[in-house]
């Protein structure tokens, strides 16, 4: 029966992004159009000093809620998907740089857009759709965050956990191991730091964590990309090539390109909302809180994208044993090995403290989420989170291509009417915010 509804909506999914694309590619286009247009007339030009203590908490929020295990996830399932059973896969890196020229503006936007108005998403959609796409997009944006994006996060957490196990231990985990002393340990552990009322303050330290981990996981790269300096021409023939053999998806459209367009913004979180809802609280002009926001999105692209294909590309021409396979644990183990080939040790310990931090500041992160969209009393709210992630952990063992799919087929619901109400702003309401 699982099988059957998971196929049902890969199927969906698949169809809708294949018809509807174009559509949003077109209002994508208009509506930068439109602010390129309006936003000297909507908004302030903001001369004052660059202030880290003003900048701090919106590029933490965000980099912490989008960088992660996820966006390492994501890459290698694209690169699956866009190849042909492992052939290939590498043109994704071209796609999604395709993919960025409209959507990465649209976060700028997006941003824009709600610190004018002084409303949060899901109060922007509201106003200029109506409350029932408001009530759509609040529910689908918290199961989008809570279940799916969440579900990336424990499938990480599961592959450090597995890899020290089978390569230290010699232990080989079962499924029924894996949900008994690792998922559910995680289900634990959030649960009574969200019934007790500490989630912000464990966001919050792991949020300050985070930083130093991502400057560790950057100089991991250069140390990385220096030893392995002979393959880059290599890496990018590599990408050229598989590009220019693109396969078409039953419209016409280039697969690549609608896989390019999925990860762009489970990557980056783009056109869904959420760089929106990080930068509420910032102490910044509307102007400046945009572009901090698309700073933020280019960042999380370049550490997704560009870091994840090169380690793994390179440990696939250059390692044996490491495959595009299709099994998720396959490939993130492939891309540890491929990792600790070339920086040793400390290479690949630097990558799985990467994935564990980045997936509890997500996991715990959700429920912020929650909390900004939902219109719940403060137990029933609560229990949605738990039952969200539950599901997930759950799935995340057993079904992880389901939780893929139902990401695929939420991000285009979220992401259409996030674009939609946009597009209504920009022909209706714009105009009144005149300054």
């Amino acid at each position: 029966m699982v099988y059957i509804i998971g196929n049902l909506i890969n199927k969906a999914s698949e169809y809708i992004w294949n018809i509807f694309l174009p559509v949003i590619i077109l209002l994508g286009l208009f509506i930068i159009y439109k602010t390129i247009k309006y936003r000297k007339k909507i908004s302030y030009v903001d001369n004052d000093k660059w202030v880290w203590s003003k900048i701090r908490d919106s590029v933490s929020i965000s980099l912490s809620s989008k960088i992660g295990t996820g966006a390492i996830i994501g890459i290698l399932t694209a690169m699956y998907k866009s190849s042909e059973d492992g052939i290939g896969g590498e043109s994704i890196v071209m796609w999604i740089l395709i993919g960025m020229i409209i959507l990465v503006p649209i976060t700028y936007c997006d941003v824009l857009f709600s610190r004018v108005t002084n409303k949060q998403p899901r109060e922007f959609i509201d106003y200029n759709i109506n409350n029932k796409a408001g009530t759509i997009y609040a529910i689908c944006l918290v199961i989008l965050y809570t279940f799916g994006f969440v579900g990336f996060q424990f499938t990480g957490i599961q592959s450090v956990v597995k890899n020290i196990s089978e390569n230290s231990l010699g232990y080989n985990f079962t499924q029924t191991g894996e949900l008994l002393y690792i998922v559910f340990p995680l289900l634990v552990v959030a649960s009574i730091i969200v019934i007790t009322k500490n989630h912000e303050l464990f966001i919050k330290s792991l949020s300050s964590m985070i930083g130093l981990v991502l400057i560790s996981y950057g100089l991991f790269f250069i140390v990385f990309l220096i030893k392995t300096a002979s393959f880059i021409p290599e890496y990018l023939l590599i990408i050229w090539d598989d590009f220019m053999s693109f396969r078409m998806a039953a419209i016409g459209i280039p697969i690549g390109l609608i896989i390019g367009f999925q990860r762009i913004i489970q990557i980056s979180e783009t056109a869904l909302g959420t760089s929106a809802l990080a930068s509420s609280e910032g102490f910044n002009s509307s102007r400046r809180e945009a572009l901090i926001q698309t700073m933020s999105t280019l960042l999380t692209i370049f550490i997704a994208v560009i870091i994840t294909s090169y380690v793994f590309t390179y440990g696939k021409n250059n390692v044996s044993n490491i495959v595009l396979s299709q099994n998720n644990f396959n490939r993130i183990s492939g891309y540890f090995k491929s990792a600790k080939i070339v920086t040793g040790f400390a290479g690949e310990a630097i990558i799985m403290i990467f994935f564990i931090f980045s997936g509890l500041t997500t996991i715990l992160g959700s429920f912020h989420f929650i909390n900004k969209t939902i219109k719940l009393n403060e137990n029933n709210r609560i229990l949605l989170y738990l039952s969200l992630i539950s599901l997930s952990g759950l799935l995340s063992v057993t079904h992880f291509n389901m939780i893929f799919d139902i990401t695929d087929l939420l991000m285009f619901i979220v992401g259409t009417l996030n674009i939609t109400a946009m597009f209504v702003f920009t022909i209706k309401n714009i105009k009144k915010y005149k300054k």
